[in-house]
């Protein structure tokens, strides 16, 4: 396993609902999480199922994706994830990677699909259920969010990460209570 600097945006937004009945991401106050993602486990390798020379074209791909969003350049994140994607698309780090770029862009809808796609392709990935609860969350599906948010925190909670599995919980609270 080798790790991956990546940082979303540095402060990753949770919204939270004040009085509309659907919540609006635009208009919501920020809530902090620092989900700490420093260091996440991504295989040097992982799913590439195309020749030699395309394996290390979609390494590339994935590694400038995760530089790009250190450098917060989401819209060049984006297309090397697609690249990296249209290369392995059974790679779930590509998904995972431009579900973020979305995220950070507030393209919730987008984020969702990407971060479904990465869970399809392996659900162990805590993070995924961490953002596409927050992005749930600013589509206004508060049941979807609690659902997701609690799977990130046990996975978390399973991983060691008693920090974020708590901060997972904190949001739930938050959510329940707007």
């Amino acid at each position: 396993m080798k790790g991956f600097k990546v940082v979303a945006s540095g402060i990753i937004l949770l919204g939270l609902m004040v009085c509309a009945p659907k919540a609006n991401a635009e208009n919501l106050p920020n809530t902090e999480l620092k989900p700490q993602i420093e260091k996440l486990p991504v295989e040097s390798t992982p799913n590439f199922t195309q020749s030699p020379n395309n394996n290390s074209n979609a390494k590339a791909y994935l590694d400038q994706g995760f530089e790009l969003l250190d450098k917060e350049d989401y819209r060049g994140a984006i297309k090397a994830f697609s690249q990296l994607i249209s290369l392995s698309p059974d790679n779930p780090y590509g998904y995972f990677g431009r579900g973020l770029a979305y995220f950070s862009t507030k393209e919730y809808q987008a984020a969702k699909a990407d971060f479904d796609a990465s869970i399809n392709l392996d659900s162990s990935i805590a993070y995924n259920y961490l953002f596409r609860g927050m992005s749930n969350y600013a589509l206004g599906s508060k049941d979807l969010a609690i659902a997701d948010l609690q799977v990130a925190a046990n996975l978390f909670e399973k991983e060691g990460k008693t920090d974020l599995a708590q901060q997972s919980l904190d949001a739930i609270k938050r959510i329940r209570n707007a």
